[in-house]
């Protein structure tokens, strides 16, 4: 053998030949987060730009009880809570993705009647009124969720706000929803909980080429729909893509599908309290694709990656607290956008989540976002050992930009700490790589044990089959 690897432990790796960290990325404002959805296609309405622009989520949710304010968690993918028992329906509010996306199918004009049916908090309520609704209905079925959504509507002194721009904002339950209605009916109607079955009795309030939106239970999920009216007792849907959300109570989607009496619905507990709404935050993302809109398949990616790998943060198991939860989040949410190549704000996700409680997975799977030419990928790969030197996973990486970069007697030495890592679940990778760097310098005697190795840790790689075929024949 070339070189007796079996010595080699990583020692021979210098950490302080690598960069420091100069490019620290973190979530970005409000406003910056929907003009990147702008530049992404994901709005394309310039009416709704402008007033997501100035209607931040963060103030309709529940407060944040860490100190830090230039985190920006409202401009995260992440869930935020509205409500403080988070296990009650609709007690989220939707990301700026899903509010833009809805929002745009309901071609709100100017002058609209609109219907707002379980409002998830106030942040729907003031874009729509923002828009240009000249009346909105906003039906909260619980009475207790209802006076907490005035109470904090007039705090924010949106009532104000209503007038200014002439939007009439009236509340009720679900006994009055249909009382009173626009002559004409409703131009608009908006459900933010999942129905059973399509809302006949809603959609007889409906105007005529007037859109109502809803999530309608399907085999595959709760289904977003538009439906415009096209004449009497005509009705055209469209269906659109899973709307994960939460359905709602059973009496509740009588009234709405059946035009059924209303019964009596059982009032939903809520404890205001600086504890409570820890919790509500703690236990926020839990169902990685509660109220996540996209197809099937995405929702399915996302479940998947959601539970992959995990940050390990520096709070203990039995003392983990919000910032390490938010970290876990943020770290999560990183490597599903990652996965999705919306490279740039999983940066800002994993920068974000490392700040709130480092973990070296964070600073790995930042590291990755950058291309293996730019030192900021090796800076994080540093900054994760730092933070955990026995973290195997940034000294594979830093082999292989090295090994990129042509460097593969120095990628060895990295490979190497990798595979003797204390805490390192993917040493069959590592000797993978060691082998392709042994192969660049012609030494195929320790390439051949190396993607034998690798074959042992990962018996159904293709590749490593080949290589160890080519290999063999070199040898022969």
């Amino acid at each position: 053998m070339e070189k007796d690897w079996s010595v080699q432990d990583g020692s021979d790796c210098d950490l302080n030949e690598l960069p420091l960290v100069r490019t620290w990325p973190s979530l970005a404002p409000h406003a910056e987060a929907v003009e990147r959805l702008v530049l992404m296609g994901a709005i394309e309405d310039d009416e709704i730009r402008d007033v997501l622009m100035r209607t931040p989520r963060g103030v309709h949710a529940l407060p944040l009880p860490i100190c830090e304010e230039s985190v920006h968690i409202e401009s995260s993918a992440l869930r935020m809570p509205w409500w403080s028992d988070v296990n009650a329906p609709n007690s989220l509010l939707p990301g700026i993705y899903e509010t833009a996306q809805v929002i745009q199918m309901m071609e709100i004009v100017p002058g609209d009647s609109v219907m707002l049916v379980a409002p998830r908090g106030n942040w729907w309520t003031e874009v729509l009124m923002q828009l240009g609704a000249s009346r909105l209905r906003v039906v909260e079925i619980d009475d207790g969720r209802r006076e907490e959504l005035q109470r904090r509507w007039d705090e924010l002194r949106l009532d104000i706000v209503a007038d200014a721009v002439g939007c009439s904002v009236e509340w009720c339950g679900l006994g009055e929803a249909y009382e009173d209605a626009p002559e004409g009916g409703w131009n608009r109607i908006l459900v933010t909980g999942g129905l059973p079955r399509v809302p006949i009795g809603l959609l007889m309030r409906l105007s005529y080429e007037g859109i109502a939106v809803a999530a309608i239970g399907e085999e595959t999920g709760t289904v977003l729909q538009t439906m415009t009216r096209q004449a009497e007792g005509e009705f055209q849907a469209h269906w659109l893509a899973i709307w994960n959300v939460d359905m709602l109570q059973d009496e509740a989607a009588q009234r709405l599908c059946d035009m059924s009496p209303l019964t009596e619905i059982a009032p939903l507990d809520s404890i205001e309290s600086a504890r409570s709404n820890k919790l509500a935050w703690i236990h926020a993302n839990d169902e990685p694709t509660r109220d996540r809109l996209g197809p099937a398949a995405l929702l399915d990616m996302i479940e998947e990656v959601w539970s992959e790998v995990e940050a390990t943060t520096e709070g203990e198991e039995e003392d983990i607290g919000l910032r390490e939860v938010l970290a876990q989040d943020l770290f999560r949410m990183g490597n599903v956008l990652q996965r999705l190549g919306i490279l740039r704000v999983a940066a800002e996700h994993h920068g974000t989540s490392y700040l709130l409680s480092p973990s070296p997975e964070a600073a790995c799977y930042l590291g990755m976002t950058f291309s293996s030419e730019e030192e900021d990928g090796l800076a994080w790969q540093r900054k994760a050992i730092e933070t955990n030197p026995n973290y195997g996973g940034s000294w594979n990486e830093i082999g292989e930009s090295l090994l990129q970069r042509g460097e593969a007697d120095r990628a060895i030495e990295w490979f190497r700490g990798a595979i003797n890592s204390m805490n390192y679940c993917e040493r069959g990778a590592a000797w993978a790589n060691l082998a392709r760097a042994h192969l660049e310098l012609g030494q195929s005697t320790s390439a051949l044990f190396a993607a034998q190795e690798a074959a042992s840790l990962m018996p159904e790689e293709e590749e490593l089959d080949e290589l160890l075929e080519q290999l063999g024949e070199a040898l022969v």
